[in-house]
């Protein structure tokens, strides 16, 4: 919480304490000095500036203990130097009091505290000891324990916040040279080969580029956009296999103005086509996104390539799942099925 509302809470409840004590004894006429008054305004006023007097006194016991004597107690451990400011704090008091109640209260609103009777400083000294100090002491020390127990979640929870944000940046550092690692790789086998799909796969490899280094910087992105960047990486995937990768995406339901977790799909993409089987026209790559305004479900499945000779899943999956749980937290279902023959991937998101 901002300083200033902090600030604006300590007044309103000081003005709400005032207003408790001031009301009850103004419609009873309680003080002795005002009892031949009439009631009105102006002795309202008197009332109201006697008990501003009276919390002026109980303020200065409270703010000076949760400011010099708990942090000396409970922080630095100087006890020596506590015990000081207590003292200290006790005779700041007296002296308070006494200016409030003689240079104040007597001469200006016309009210005696003691009818008359003389005040010797044993009784001030016994008062503040015996009355104002254990009362807003052990105010004061409760409220800098509140207040240091709440300045520690805070910072705890903002703490959390900027590790998951660099967490999430990291993870997305690790998506682009992932990717762009097997593209150059599919690119360079083409140029290799001389094929005439080189220059073709090399600008669709700029495209997608492009939208990772301009777009794919931010946490989420509109889900046409994913769709789109998807579409760029399976034709690319097309091109490198010479019209041999059978790779069916399909799209369902409303795409509009949806925002998703930018790259979120492109582990499980990148995955199928590196352990499945693309050349099988029977068993092609299947990919289908099926959005609605709130929710969408994606689902992904190959045929495995058992001949395979790389069996590592890499970073890809593992950087997914803590993705998800660092922005979808409770909001998502990824179930992964694997059985002799095909791999599946079905993700539901909560987009809201």
């Amino acid at each position: 919480m901002k300083r200033k509302y902090i600030i604006w809470i300590h007044v309103a409840v000081w003005i709400l304490l005032i207003l408790n004590h001031t009301v009850p004894i103004f419609q009873h006429n309680a003080f002795h000095s005002f009892k031949d008054l009439p009631h009105s305004f102006g002795l309202f006023i008197k009332y109201l500036l006697c008990e501003v007097g009276f919390c002026s006194i109980t303020a200065l016991c409270f703010y000076s203990n949760y400011l010099f004597v708990a942090p000396q107690l409970f922080v630095k451990r100087n006890y020596f130097k506590a015990v000081l400011y207590i003292v200290l704090i006790l005779l700041a008091l007296i002296c308070w009091r006494y200016i409030v109640e003689f240079w104040f209260f007597k001469p200006v609103l016309g009210f005696d505290n003691y009818r008359g009777r003389p005040v010797t400083a044993e009784y001030y000294i016994s008062n503040i000891f015996y009355y104002y100090f254990p009362a807003y002491f052990i105010y004061g020390i409760i409220y800098f324990f509140a207040e240091n127990w709440y300045r520690t979640k805070q910072l705890e929870q903002e703490l959390q916040k900027e590790q998951a944000a660099a967490e999430l940046t990291f993870l997305r550092s690790q998506i682009n040279p992932h990717f762009l690692f097997n593209s150059i790789n599919d690119i360079y086998s083409l140029t290799y080969q001389r094929s005439d799909q080189a220059p073709v796969a090399l600008l669709k490899l700029s495209e997608i580029l492009r939208y990772m280094l301009r777009e794919g910087k931010d946490d989420f992105m509109l889900l046409q956009s994913e769709i789109k960047y998807l579409e760029n990486v399976i034709e690319l995937q097309r091109i490198s296999a010479k019209g041999n990768a059978y790779i069916d995406f399909t799209v369902e339901g409303y795409v509009g103005n949806q925002k998703i977790a930018t790259l979120l799909f492109i582990a499980f993409v990148e995955n199928a086509f590196k352990h499945g089987v693309l050349t099988d026209a029977a068993n092609p790559v299947k990919m289908h996104l099926q959005a609605t305004n709130d929710r969408l479900q994606f689902t992904i499945s190959n045929k495995k390539n058992n001949d395979q000779k790389d069996k590592t899943g890499g970073i890809g999956l593992n950087n997914v799942r803590r993705r998800l749980l660092l922005m979808y937290p409770g909001k998502h279902n990824l179930a992964i099925n694997e059985d002799a023959e095909f791999y599946t991937v079905n993700l539901e998101l909560q987009l809201t």
